[in-house]
């Protein structure tokens, strides 16, 4: 999924859980849910091009705009903090675009074919409404929550 559905739901997670340790447990579970979840979230694949970037750039300043609209000042680190783990899977993948040695490391190769073979479905062929719909309910869901129960 893209950075806003990971970030904004783990962001719901810690306005509800006040406790680190569970919260980032929750989150990083939401993480693998959401992504089992079909979806499109790149143009052409998994890699950098300018127009992932671009995408990829306005999505994350979508969530962080959210975030600071609807998160309390005081609650900003812990809150920021927790809805970062949520995005740690990919985080870790991502350094693999630029040194492709980094899938050859037995953890993440095990990791990674788990991640994006396992656990996300095929999604060839499918068009972007349905691919982006998911991801729009998810922000949704998490907008719901976080104007709710402010911290």
């Amino acid at each position: 999924m893209l950075v806003a559905p990971h970030f904004l739901v783990g962001v719901a997670i810690a306005t509800y859980v006040p406790e680190a340790g569970p919260a980032v447990l929750v989150t990083l579970a939401s993480h693998f849910v959401l992504d089992s979840i079909p979806h499109r979230d790149t143009i052409g694949g998994f890699h950098v091009s300018k127009i992932n970037i671009i995408m990829e750039s306005f999505d994350a300043l979508v969530a962080l705009g959210i975030f600071f609209l609807l998160v309390p000042v005081r609650s900003w680190l812990y809150v920021f903090t927790i809805g970062a783990t949520g995005m740690l899977p990919d985080v870790i993948e991502i350094v693999g675009l630029f040194f492709p040695r980094w899938y050859t490391l037995p953890i993440i190769k095990g990791f990674h074919l788990w991640h994006t073979q396992e656990i996300q479905p095929e999604r060839r062929g499918m068009n972007w409404f349905w691919g982006l719909l998911p991801q729009f309910l998810a922000i949704g869901v998490a907008v719901y929550f976080l104007t709710m129960k402010p911290l």
